[in-house]
């Protein structure tokens, strides 16, 4: 039987119950208070009743009523950041790394980093097995984050069920694995890159390159050879980052070596290093530690698709941000790099929604694989849990989705109740059976040289994601913060 893959109904999460925010809780109880205040407080009936009716329905639909996709409360904070940012200046951005100078070391002094970018980061070079590998270090949410390029399987697609659940059980091992050893890697994001080539790239070099004195019997030889070649159309690269919480036990250990620096870079060393031991054991192929050029270069490459991500040279902490970028548009955001002169537009969507019905192992083949000449970045953040934590949380969600039901004697049964439960009950059950605990988000993010053909590549990518039964909600008016959550940070999972 090939195995399926159900996501349980993600439900907001408040003081009282599980329908609400707790901000969105906190407007309704006011409106309550208010609207019972107006009733003892206003004279006669008739400005009673409009009192209280008018308060208690305005606060009903600030909370509860949908307004350009989302509600007016969802709203009024993500535009109120946006004004405030526009006032202040942030949302144009200049990099100032050409009037960066450099430490007595040799390391080129940090620059300000672009809007929606954790503030304050700290470059770390940590030492392994495998090589240097840079490791970020961000205050602001408590995180060492690192980055290195791996391979999975080329011809997953094509293998049959009892290969696809041997992968499948092997990359559950591992996460299992990490989240139980007692390590300290919580937090694991995927990042796929998509990026179009020229099939016919070869072929035009080889006709600039002819020579026109060689034999015709060589050249035929050689068109026939180049006709005979299959030439990949889509560069894809695929990413894992690694998030280690700060804490007071591992800034201890490092303080026990001659510098801090240099503790912290031999203690997540070693915990990097035995992650990627274990990647064997979950088929999944090392290809590079990303050190600080690579790293660098990388992110630069991210905002422009121009700077290549292999080009390493004169990549650093202070080069890798975009030359400009201008988030001032609310539906998008441009960005220049240094090598052009043209900038690239980029639009980011969160995934609201995961299949709630059953599906199979390739569900998100539509939008990975069949989506073609398209620049894109598909990222999953996921927080690992141990088998204990993971199990609680999905019996508590079983007890939640089945005490909201209205199972009152003589009412017909609402079938979306029937399969949330049933979609939750079917977490609990993969989790008791040995599945990996895990929390997750998606983002997506499209990038275009000009805004017409970016509108059509959204509409491209939200079709392929419909076929992957994934619901996908733009990110107006805060692009700038939803488009770092697809840069290699661990970002865009509430931590708690």
């Amino acid at each position: 039987m090939d195995r399926v893959f159900s996501f349980p109904r993600p439900r907001p999460r408040g003081l009282l119950g599980r329908r609400f925010e707790l901000d969105e809780q906190l407007v309704l109880l006011g409106g309550i208070v208010l609207a019972v205040g107006l009733l003892a407080g206003l004279p006669g009936i008739p400005l009673k009743i409009i009192g209280a009716l008018g308060a208690a329905g305005t606060c009903i639909y600030v909370t509860m009523v949908p307004y350009q996709g989302r509600t007016f409360l969802r709203w009024y904070e993500i535009r109120r950041s946006h004004r405030r940012l526009l006032r202040d200046g942030k949302l144009l951005y200049k990099s100032t790394a050409p009037l960066a100078g450099r430490r007595r070391d040799g390391t080129p002094l940090p620059v300000a980093q672009p809007a929606g970018v954790p503030a304050s980061l700290e470059w770390i070079t940590a030492k392994t097995a495998y090589g240097d590998i840079a490791v970020l270090l961000q205050p602001t949410e408590g995180m060492f984050v690192t980055c290195i390029e791996v391979e999975g399987a080329k011809n997953f697609g094509g293998l049959d069920s009892a290969d696809k659940e041997v992968l499948i059980s092997a990359y559950e091992y591992l996460l299992k694995e990490t989240a139980e050893s007692g390590g300290r890697i919580e937090y694991v994001q995927w990042l796929a890159r998509l990026l179009p080539t020229d099939p016919n790239a070869h072929a035009h070099d080889a006709a600039a390159r002819r020579d026109p004195a060689a034999p015709s019997w060589l050249s035929d030889s050689y068109d026939q050879l180049v006709d005979m070649v299959s030439v990949r159309a889509e560069d894809r690269r695929l990413f894992l980052v690694l998030g280690i919480p700060y804490t007071q036990e591992l800034s201890a250990e490092a303080l026990t070596y001659k510098t801090l620096h240099d503790g912290y870079g031999e203690v997540l060393g070693k915990e990097i290093e035995q992650f990627i031991r274990g990647l064997g054991g979950a088929q999944l192929r090392w290809v590079r530690n990303l050190d600080e050029p690579a790293l660098a270069s990388l992110i630069h490459h991210a905002y422009a698709p121009d700077h290549w991500i292999n080009d390493t040279r004169g990549m650093d902490r202070a080069s890798c941000w975009p030359a400009e970028m201008d988030a001032r548009e609310p539906t998008r955001m441009a960005a220049r790099s240094w090598e052009g002169a043209d900038p690239w537009y980029t639009s980011t969507a969160w995934i609201k929604q995961f299949p709630v019905l059953p599906v199979g192992i390739n569900f998100m083949a539509p939008l990975l694989l069949y989506v073609s000449d398209v620049i894109l970045t598909v990222g999953v953040t996921m927080r690992l849990l141990p088998a204990d934590k993971a199990l609680e949380d999905a019996m508590a969600d079983v007890t939640n989705e089945a005490g909201q039901a209205d199972n009152r004697p003589g009412k017909i049964a609402d079938p979306r109740e029937e399969r949330e439960l049933g979609a939750s009950a079917s977490t609990m059950y993969d989790l008791a059976n040995g599945a990996a605990g895990v929390r997750l988000t998606g983002w997506v993010t499209v990038t275009a040289p000009d805004p017409e053909l970016l509108v059509q590549h959204r509409n491209t990518v939200r079709a392929a994601a419909v076929k992957s039964q994934l619901a996908l909600e733009w990110c107006d008016s805060e692009q700038y913060r939803a488009f770092a959550n697809t840069l290699p940070m661990v970002t865009g999972l509430l931590k708690d």
